[in-house]
């Protein structure tokens, strides 16, 4: 081969990869023109996608691809043209290489010619969407337990929903009693009595994601939104959707922490029925606006038992697992979540498996409770914008094993001068008082619904919660009947301790003088009735202010009672002859308004 033919050959070779050189400009104006045209050609497609879905249909296949390969071209050439405007900037002046000349210039063109393709499939799709069929009735999910004790909830709400004047319904419980189940079980029963035509779901949590809430309810609808739109268009497009007045709508919001915009999502009273779950009754009623609330109670014992038997599998039929089952399935305290974590964990475990689970449920400072428990009970107290209220929850936990009439809980929190008593002149005003407090709480689960209103009762596993909550900086002392007393605490945790509860525990002796400095209230109650209170026991509590004596048989009060100074008593003691009060008058004083 001559030189000739040699020059030819390397020029052919090397002369494209000049001419990207060469053309570096045009190539990168020429992007700029083609990514005009895309852009205009995507916005077309998505009017028509946006019109399509308000009319309720659904978007072809292919052009939901076109849109989504659309927007990754878009997005690569907005960085290449970002990347060259500050390029231009860094060598504004000087002779750019080859290097910096070449690669961009390739690229543009490259992505040039890719456009001119996509602006031509989008001019011919012949159509972006088709009428979607009916929603189809989904089948019940895996697992899932409708609870023969709620089902006149379900039918409650479901009446209520008939009526044209209710719009909004709420049902709240404590964290873990299954408000989840139970909406899907009113959905199911929605769906197999066809009395809306839609039903749309979704969970809301705390720090709601707007987006993926619509996201939810367009797929419950059978509607797939094109996810490069934005929340407004979102709201627009389900807006129009459930305002189709051939159709009636129910929509299921779950887990609502806080107040939620309604709006902002889609949705408008008047053009659709809506329920929601919270932990917060009160919530729902005053910023949310629910025209009707129910709450939702534990299982009862039988129930409980069927599930956790359900769950757990064949072990529990075995002798040597029936008195531990029965434990574990009762110290679960009738709340779904939680007879479902445990069973689910010793199925097929051997016998030592469940005796330390037992064990751990047992525990007082709520460390054996699933996550989802502990954090749920603490979210609900730490929602309490009353700081009174939450001191009320405290000393209710602390005096009580969960259960309390609120005349002894009146004598309890009055002798500790709580600020809930600021302004009060009488019994009763206080008493009302204390009943709207209580109400608060009941509002938000933190305390158990009962039929008597004159009490205050607390369940289990939230009673630990408190005690776990009031016990934090060690100024609170609990020893409840479920735990085995072994010794007293140390001396210096003694002496900062504010407030002790000995609550029916198996103790057999006091000791002498107990150096409690510090201490406000001390309650004791002990399964032992022949236990005998020291003469110098009290001699150290020279703060205290309430003193509480439970379950106990003594002939006589202590000589060392005489040095404290309390300004409100309560007294529940066996016995109705007791030598010692007559020498302290003011102990028949229940209350001493100041």
């Amino acid at each position: 081969m001559d030189p000739t033919q040699i020059a030819h050959f390397v020029v052919g070779l090397v002369k494209p990869h000049f001419d990207y050189v060469i053309d570096h400009d045009s190539n990168v104006a020429q992007l700029r023109d083609r990514l005009v045209e895309l852009r205009n050609a995507k916005e077309r497609i998505r009017h028509k996608v946006v019109d399509a879905l308000s009319k309720s249909q659904k978007i072809q296949d292919d052009v939901e691809k076109w849109l989504k390969r659309v927007e990754g071209i878009t997005e690569k050439a907005q960085k290449l043209l970002e990347a060259e405007s500050h390029a231009q900037m860094c060598f504004y002046g000087l002779c750019p290489n080859f290097i910096t000349l070449y690669i961009p210039s390739k690229k543009a063109l490259g992505l040039a010619k890719e456009m001119v393709v996509e602006v031509e499939k989008g001019k011919g799709f012949p159509s972006v969407a088709y009428t979607a069929p009916l929603q189809a009735t989904p089948t019940t999910p895996a697992g899932f337990q409708a609870f023969a004790s709620r089902t006149s909830i379900v039918t409650q709400i479901l009446e209520e929903f008939k009526k044209d004047n209710i719009n909004m319904i709420g049902v709240f419980g404590m964290a873990g009693v299954g408000k989840s189940t139970f909406v899907k079980q009113v959905a199911n029963q929605v769906k197999e009595e066809k009395l809306f035509h839609n039903v749309g779901e979704a969970e809301v949590k705390q720090n709601p994601d707007v987006k993926s809430i619509q996201n939810k309810l367009a797929l419950s609808f059978g509607l797939h939104l094109d996810k490069t739109q934005t929340i407004d268009e979102w709201q627009l497009i389900l807006r129009n959707y459930i305002k189709d007045k051939k159709k009636k709508f129910l929509i299921i919001l779950d887990d609502v922490w806080e107040m939620l915009d309604l709006k902002t999502l889609g949705l408008e009273e008047g053009y659709c029925k809506i329920l929601l779950t919270s932990r917060d009754g009160e919530m729902l009623r005053s910023e949310m606006g629910t025209q009707k609330n129910f709450r939702l109670e534990v299982l009862d014992e039988e129930e409980t038992w069927s599930f956790f038997e359900k769950k757990v599998g064949d072990d529990v039929k075995h002798p040597d697992f029936r008195e531990v089952a029965t434990r574990i399935a009762k110290r679960c305290g009738g709340l779904p979540i939680l007879v479902e974590t445990i069973a689910r964990t010793l199925r097929g475990k051997p016998i030592h498996s469940w005796n330390d689970a037992l064990t751990r449920l047992n525990r007082s400072d709520g460390k054996g409770l699933p996550e989802k428990v502990q954090s749920g009970i603490e979210w609900s107290y730490n929602q309490l914008d009353d700081e009174d209220v939450k001191s009320l929850f405290l000393i209710g936990g602390m005096v009580s094993d969960g259960y309390i009439p609120l005349s002894d809980l009146l004598k309890y929190t009055m002798g500790l001068s709580l600020k809930l008593f600021e302004g009060i002149d009488t019994v009763e005003m206080a008493y009302d008082r204390l009943q709207s407090s209580v109400d608060k709480l009941k509002e938000s689960c933190l305390l158990l619904d009962t039929n008597d209103s004159q009490t205050f009762k607390m369940h289990d596993l939230t009673l630990d919660v408190a005690r776990n909550i009031a016990s934090r900086g060690q100024h609170f002392l609990s020893f409840g009947n479920k735990n085995e007393f072994k010794e007293w605490p140390n001396k210096e945790l003694l002496q900062k301790c504010a407030m002790m509860s000995i609550d029916r525990i198996n103790i057999s002796e006091l000791p002498e003088a107990l150096e409690c400095r510090a201490l406000h209230l001390f309650k004791i109650g002990s399964k032992d009735k022949s236990l005998q209170i020291p003469p110098n026991f009290f001699k150290e509590m020279k703060q205290l202010k309430v003193l509480g004596l439970t379950y106990l048989c003594i002939p006589s009060l202590p000589p060392s009672i005489q040095s404290l100074t309390i300004t409100q008593r309560n007294r529940e003691v066996d016995s109705t002859t007791m030598v010692g009060f007559e020498r302290m008058p003011e102990l028949e004083v229940v209350f001493r308004m100041s």
